[in-house]
């Protein structure tokens, strides 16, 4: 995928203002269940990486993630100064390694750009806050939701550090200010998380790419090949559930057959009345019956090869594919350009080759603008990765002098590999 604009016109190479944010919120919602994209031809000399692995490959053990991201998530909040915004589900959501949305009474999804340095973080926002309508039964009550979102931006908008002690989160203004945030507790941990879609109605799912169901906090989404879905639930009593009449879709045309196996989906999700575990597999009654299964462990193993996907475009241009062969002591990406490195737990001390293919630079780190990165560009070179960690899916989220760079394992299985 690449950005509007005719090769080599350099006025189409960035992307600001309301484009920026609109594009950012696709790649969010579009990497949320782990597309990758359609793999590429490895550029002349890459070698692909030994499948037999020594002791010495650098391994996540399930939590350089949150170490090279500490921020990432959702996070609600208790109190910005002596306010109290906890009964508004005041919330913000970092994410895509750079990129985070915020609400505090009204509908939020106010996108800004954010950038960790240390105990240091700053904030870039490229469109204004427009709180637009408000919910409330009352007038005091809408006016009270449009001045908390407004204390909130204002405040996110001035900031300059935090601190955090396991799920609590401080947050302090340049003006010192300080916010206490708490990580939300899922109310149905057994249910959180991706699943792949096995039956329907008794019959299997047979879908061009493996459909998936996911719960996170409240909400339960579906995808396979045409629109994504999503609708709230609740568990009224163990082992109940019960959505909403409610369901949200994207508006993708489709051709009739996506179009059906959607409308199967829905009518399974809504359907729903009760479910049990049944080792990795979930069980659905009520309504034509669904079966879902766990996908199984991700493969945390630094070592291997590696396309663009996810939010790996928020931010750059590219002029061709973007990859990656990581061996357990070097790299290669597109461009050829070769690296050494060391790994001391999720952080990296990468070396690159005194080479041509390593001597592309960047234009100096500015939130929302895009950098040519592809092809006969070196990735390694403008972007400079300096951790790593994998997402629950097996994507490898490389932390660099940018932003966070998400790569998707090739010949890994579907729907989270490519």
């Amino acid at each position: 995928m690449r950005f509007a604009g005719k090769p080599g016109d350099r006025a189409t190479r960035s992307v600001k203002g309301s484009q920026v944010m609109k594009y950012a919120l696709y790649i969010i919602a579009s990497s949320a269940l782990g597309g990758c994209a359609v793999p590429a031809d490895r550029p002349e000399g890459q070698v692909r990486a030994q499948p037999e692995l020594s002791s010495d490959t650098p391994v996540d053990d399930g939590t350089y993630l949150a170490r090279i991201d500490p921020l990432g998530g959702q996070w609600f909040v208790d109190r910005i100064g002596d306010r109290d915004l906890s009964r508004l589900n005041a919330w913000v959501d970092f994410s895509a390694g750079g990129f985070l949305n915020h609400g505090a009474g009204c509908f939020g999804s106010y996108p800004a750009f954010y950038r960790l340095s240390g105990a240091q973080v700053t904030v870039t926002r490229l469109e204004r806050v427009e709180t637009g309508k408000c919910p409330g039964d009352t007038a005091a009550e809408r006016t009270a939701a449009a001045e908390s979102e407004r204390l909130f931006a204002s405040f996110l908008d001035r900031l300059a550090g935090w601190s955090r002690q396991g799920d609590v989160l401080t947050l302090t203004a340049s003006d010192g200010t300080r916010a206490t945030l708490r990580r939300p507790v899922d109310p149905n941990p057994e249910l959180r998380g991706r699943w792949l879609i096995e039956s329907i109605g008794g019959k299997p799912l047979a879908t061009d790419r493996p459909a998936t169901l996911e719960f996170r906090r409240g909400f339960i989404g579906a995808y396979a090949d045409c629109n994504r879905i999503s609708a709230q639930f609740t568990t009224p009593s163990p082992r109940r559930i019960a959505v909403s009449e409610r369901v949200l879709a994207t508006e993708k045309g489709c051709i009739p057959g996506d179009e059906a196996e959607d409308r199967l989906m829905v009518q399974a999700i809504k359907g729903a009345a009760a479910y049990r575990l049944a080792g990795d597999r979930l069980i659905f009654t009520g309504g034509p019956g669904m079966v879902v299964r766990r996908p199984p462990p991700p493969d945390r193993r630094l070592a291997g090869e590696y396309e663009q996907c996810g939010s790996t475009m928020l931010g750059a241009y590219h002029q061709g594919p973007v990859t990656l062969a990581i061996s357990e002591s070097g790299m290669r990406d597109n461009a050829g350009c070769t690296a050494r490195y060391v790994a001391n737990g999720p952080d990296l001390d990468v070396r690159l080759a005194d080479t041509p293919a390593c001597k592309a630079t960047a234009p100096p780190y500015a939130a929302g603008q895009a950098v040519d990165v592809g092809g006969d560009i070196s990735v390694l070179s403008l972007w400079r990765p300096d951790g790593f960690g994998f997402n629950e899916e097996g994507q490898l989220i490389l932390r660099t002098k940018r932003t966070h760079m998400t790569m998707c394992r090739k010949g890994a299985p579907r729907p989270f590999g490519s």
